[in-house]
């Protein structure tokens, strides 16, 4: 019950973070969307930064575990490194809860300098690790595709990793522009996933 009320608040809380903007969203906006009471928002989160930092690192968490299964087997690094980008999209994409999700992400974290509560600075240092883990990831696999000589070795993993996740979430903001009516930029998940396959070939070494 304790975990089914916690995603309740926390699918509640993306939502109203999505369309409010973190800013402006209140706790009591969330209860009423997850028809609680604020005071048991309260008794599963300290605040509305706290909602935020949980929505960001269960986010993370999820994408490290489903990279993880991915990458169990023999594919070669350039299809690792798809594999890992394609992530992002299948879970970005998969239905308008997670469109809600992608505005947040685009959004960064709040007021993450000011943050005093003990709670509120670990669960800040575990989406710290979590983002660490997903860059040893990327970085991992592009060292090892520059070491087969399968991607070009004039740039450092950590260029190439930035030039590449830069560009995706450029690409995935243009998906969720529409559903909160500020138009769309004239393209489809496909063209994203064909994208962002395109633009790591663009690393492959010259043979």
């Amino acid at each position: 019950m304790r975990k089914d009320k916690n995603t309740l608040i926390l699918n509640a809380a993306i939502k109203i973070f999505a369309e409010k903007g973190y800013q402006y969203a209140t706790i009591a906006e969330i209860a009423k969307e997850a028809a609680v009471s604020k005071g048991l928002i309260h008794f599963y989160f300290e605040s509305k930064l706290d909602l935020m930092l949980s929505v960001i690192l269960s986010f993370l968490e999820h994408v490290n575990e489903i990279n993880a299964k991915k990458l169990i087997g023999s594919i070669s690094p350039v299809d690792s490194l798809k594999a890992v980008f394609e992530t992002f999209q299948e879970l970005l994409f998969k239905d308008s809860d997670n469109l809600y999700k992608g505005k947040i992400l685009n959004e960064g974290l709040p007021e993450v300098d000011k943050i005093k509560s003990k709670v509120l600075k670990n669960k800040k240092a575990a989406i710290d690790e979590q983002n660490r883990k997903l860059f040893d990831t990327i970085d991992k696999l592009i060292h090892e595709g520059q070491k087969a000589s399968l991607l070009n070795r004039n740039l450092k993993p950590e260029i190439i990793r930035q030039i590449l996740g830069g560009s995706s979430q450029f690409l995935t903001t243009g998906m969720y522009l529409h559903p909160f009516g500020k138009g769309g930029l004239g393209y489809n998940k496909r063209d994203v996933k064909k994208a962002m396959n395109m633009l790591i070939d663009s690393f492959r070494a010259a043979k």
